[in-house]
């Protein structure tokens, strides 16, 4: 198994360590100073893999900046959210284009195969999606319909994430695909604790699990494109 380069180890620990002065912020009376954190985790990790994306197919990596751009856009407009719900909307929006643009590039690097453990994955996942909305469904008021959409995109993201198998290296497959999970899971707080129940900690857990799914996904993409095949 190839060691990891020292160059993405250092960043992993500035990545994090932004995340976590991030977190620390928004869980004190210093949340204000969020509008320069939140934003620089995700410029930092543009960054990162623009300097790292050799080797990837033009297509694939213009696809995985769109979807960056459009998540750190969508960071800025959720920071306002309890101003205005149009900041939560142009948000939700943000974030949906993100998850379309990372959906397009996996499916640039699809596998071929279609087993039945795919199937199974997609029946899983659908079954996760139609819960969440039931549970959500009564809380959404007027925005029913973009968040059934944005439930969607985000199926048809990790579904993308999943059919890569087979067609990439182990580790590149293994890193997206529970970044895809991850992302998941950091929308499923979000949602419960805006439309439902404020989280504990629902900071730390949006914002970890957020951190982790961007992380991965990208670290994922870069080591397919290194010649990783462990």
């Amino acid at each position: 198994m190839t060691k990891t380069p020292l160059h993405h180890l250092i960043f992993g620990f500035i990545f994090f360590l932004l995340v976590a002065l991030d977190i620390y912020l928004g869980s004190t009376s210093h949340s204000f100073f969020r509008i320069v954190s939140k934003p620089f985790i995700l410029i930092s990790l543009i960054v990162y893999f623009f300097l790292n994306r050799k080797g990837m197919q033009k297509r694939s990596s213009q696809f995985t900046l769109m979807a960056l751009v459009f998540s750190l856009v969508g960071d800025v407009f959720l920071l306002f959210d309890s101003v205005s719900e149009l900041y939560f909307i142009l948000g939700l929006s943000s974030f949906l284009l993100a998850h379309i643009f990372y959906a397009f590039c996996f499916y640039t690097q699809r596998s071929s195969k279609n087993g039945l453990d795919l199937w199974i994955t997609t029946l899983l996942f659908t079954g996760y999606g139609f819960a969440l909305y039931s549970i959500l469904y009564s809380y959404l008021g007027n925005i029913k319909i973009p968040v059934s959409i944005y439930i969607l995109a985000i199926l048809i993201m990790i579904l993308m994430a999943y059919k890569r198998k087979g067609n990439v290296s182990g580790n590149s497959f293994i890193l997206v695909f529970f970044g895809a999970l991850s992302f998941i899971i950091s929308d499923s707080f979000l949602a419960i604790n805006k439309f439902i129940t404020p989280l504990p900690y629902s900071n730390l857990m949006v914002m970890g699990t957020y951190a982790i799914a961007q992380y991965l996904i990208i670290r994922g993409l870069i080591r397919d494109t290194h010649g990783d095949t462990h």
